[in-house]
């Protein structure tokens, strides 16, 4: 048999670190999505309340991601020098670092969401029903961000699949429980957007055990030291953890700024009348499917990344980034002519009026185009990151989706345009992204390679 090109055997080995991701990020959006769904169900005031209360929450946990993702680049860099020990030292550091930051957005959300959802500018009639949604999801914050840590871990030891069994599993839990805390059905009471977001709460400590889980059963998880519970005691630890999030400051920062670009979105769409905040919630809902199939490669391209640096053959990024982003371009532009071609379809499936539905229709007509650019900019943030040049990803990322989307947002409604300016103001952020974060790989890959 032939031997395959250097290619063909990369980009295999990118879909075989990618397919896991996506479906693990599919899983992640089904959620939610399933949560827009259920509480659909409820009236378009409870999926308002609930749109409303991920201004707050989503930048929150996609903030914590992002202090996070050290922990991809440093284990995907020791497993690639073979460095078996040090991953797991990572691991009990970023587990560390996580729970830390999960208790501390716990308190932040739990002791202050009024006053937040006010902040960023969600109707002052939606804030009562809202407030305690963003409670109840507080809780799920230790146990969402220790999962992401595992999964991080388990992502650079190229192990995704393990991630992804255990999102699966925990899927059809979070399903039933929302639709029966959401809408009173199996004889529970109906809590609406609440319900929706206990069963998120619950599901998510399921899936934090089942992710450490994941870990300590790996075939080589002695020789990693993952069940060297020792680490915990170690002063050398908690350093690390400290070393994890100062790694993630400007990805935190930057991560939360673009959700808050978004949120500014969601904020608006609420002040232009409840049918336009649940329509945006289903676009919202639709664009969280085709990202995820985007940030599974990206963390196939930061894993790729990650290894040849600690392969010493740094000058391999940007071949591996390259592949990967032509496979990112692909896989959403196809998508986005399906969604150009039946946007109808796609958007019925969401229990609202027709009126909702004709107004998600023409949104997500417009907005189509511009996901091809979503999904190579989060490959080239991925690549950008794994070489150690975080804090312009992260720059580069705030002037795109926090000043491009959201002040676009601000003005395009000001100046009349309804909800096509919610629409315009988000893809134009992701032109502003792939051409800023691909200007700068282009840039640091060439000096890579000047110093081979």
């Amino acid at each position: 048999m032939a031997k395959a090109s250097p290619l063909t055997a990369e980009t295999r080995r990118l879909l075989a670190l990618a397919w896991p991701v996506m479906l693990t990020s599919l899983n992640w959006t089904i959620l939610h999505v399933t949560d827009v769904v259920v509480v659909g169900l409820a009236g378009s005031h409870q999926v308002a309340a609930l749109g409303a209360s991920r201004t707050i929450t989503f930048p929150g946990i996609v903030m914590g991601l992002g202090a996070l993702t050290g922990i991809l680049v440093h284990v995907a860099r020791a497993d690639g020098a073979k460095d078996l020990r040090e991953t797991g030292r990572v691991l009990h550091e970023g587990v560390l670092l996580g729970l830390l930051l999960g208790l501390a957005s716990f308190a932040i959300l739990f002791g202050f969401a009024a006053p937040l959802l006010a902040g960023v500018g969600v109707a002052p009639g939606l804030i009562a029903d809202t407030a305690p949604v963003v409670q109840v999801m507080a809780l799920a914050y230790p146990f969402q961000l220790v999962t992401i840590a595992t999964s991080f871990f388990l992502e650079g030891v190229s192990r995704p699949a393990r991630v992804t069994v255990v999102n699966l599993a925990v899927l059809p839990i979070n399903g039933v429980l929302a639709w029966a805390l959401a809408t009173g059905a199996l004889g529970l009471p109906a809590l609406g957007a609440v319900g929706a977001a206990a069963a998120t709460a619950i599901a998510s400590a399921l899936g934090a055990i089942g992710m450490l889980a994941a870990a300590w059963t790996l075939p080589r998880a002695e020789a990693r030291g993952v069940r060297d519970l020792a680490d915990w005691g170690r002063a050398e630890t908690w350093r690390g953890a400290w070393a994890l999030a100062r790694f993630g400051v400007i990805p935190a920062i930057s991560s939360g700024l673009e959700l808050v670009g978004f949120s500014i979105l969601i904020a608006l769409s609420t002040q232009l009348g409840e049918a336009t905040a649940h329509a945006f919630q289903i676009v919202f809902s639709i664009h969280n499917v085709t990202f995820a199939i985007a940030l599974g490669l990206g963390s196939a391209a930061g894993v790729r990344v990650g290894n040849a640096v600690g392969e010493g053959v740094p000058q391999a990024a940007a071949g591996r980034a390259g592949i990967a982003a032509l496979l990112a371009a692909c896989a959403t532009g196809l998508l986005a002519l399906a969604l150009v071609f039946v946007p109808m379809l796609v958007v019925t499936p969401f229990p609202a009026t027709g009126a909702v539905h004709m107004l998600a229709s023409g949104m997500l007509l417009l907005w189509a185009p511009f996901i091809l650019f979503d999904g190579v900019q989060v490959v080239f943030v991925y690549a950008l990151r794994s070489l150690g040049d975080q804090v312009a990803a992260g720059v580069n990322g705030i002037l795109a989706f926090f000043l491009v989307t959201g002040g676009l947002g601000l003005l395009l409604v000001q100046a009349g345009l309804g909800a096509r300016a919610l629409v315009l103001a988000s893809g134009l952020g992701m032109v502003a992204a792939a051409v800023l974060n691909g200007g700068r790989l282009f840039v640091v890959t060439r000096r890579v390679r000047s110093r081979s």
